[in-house]
């Protein structure tokens, strides 16, 4: 930034002002380098194509429902209306997969879905998957924390092997000078 504010002084500055290029090879080169610079900025302002403002092309609702996954919602009623039509436990635990779903049902829920009809292999189906998202999703989420624990552990390395000693006088490798030995230090 500083070196900016520097060339935009010597190019503003007057040619009677003390400055080196006060001279007629001086301003030449001053326009030269003004044109250069209006003609970079020109060209940032612009796209490859000659517009000026970018546009953002939206999909359509049709588009964006092709796009979107399609998974069906499946409720509990849902799977307590297959069980009253007489599907067996296979198929409701088949297509309670597919579907993806995941209920959280608290124990009254479990109780009446039961005496409702609903197969008890269908309920145990429902308890393993939610268990085993619930362990998924802490595990991803104990991963992301090692992650970022080992990235800022790194960091803080990093910055200890630069630190120097304080009376080595700023210097990491030692009041007496680099040498072969210095990065055995620590």
């Amino acid at each position: 930034m500083g070196n900016l504010r520097r060339m935009s002084a010597w190019l503003c500055t007057s040619p009677d002002q003390s400055v080196s290029g006060s001279t007629p090879a001086g301003r030449g080169l001053r326009l030269i380098l003004a044109a250069s610079m209006l003609a970079a900025l020109a060209g940032c302002a612009t796209l490859p194509d000659g517009t000026a403002t970018p546009s953002l092309a939206r999909l359509s609702p049709e588009e964006l429902a092709r796009l979107s996954p399609t998974a069906e919602k499946l409720a509990p009623a849902d799977l307590l209306a297959m069980a009253r039509a007489g599907a067996s436990a296979e198929a409701i635990i088949a297509r309670l997969r597919t579907a993806g779903a995941r209920f959280d049902l608290t124990p009254q829920q479990v109780v009446d879905l039961h005496a409702g009809g609903l197969p008890l292999a269908v309920l145990e189906a429902i308890h393993a998957d939610r268990e085993k998202a619930l362990r998924n999703d802490l595990t991803e989420m104990l991963v992301e924390r090692d992650r970022q624990c080992a990235g800022e552990l790194e960091a803080e390395r990093q910055r200890a092997r630069l630190r120097s000693d304080p009376l080595c006088a700023g210097m990491p490798w030692g009041f007496y000078g680099p040498s072969p030995y210095w990065r055995y230090r620590r």
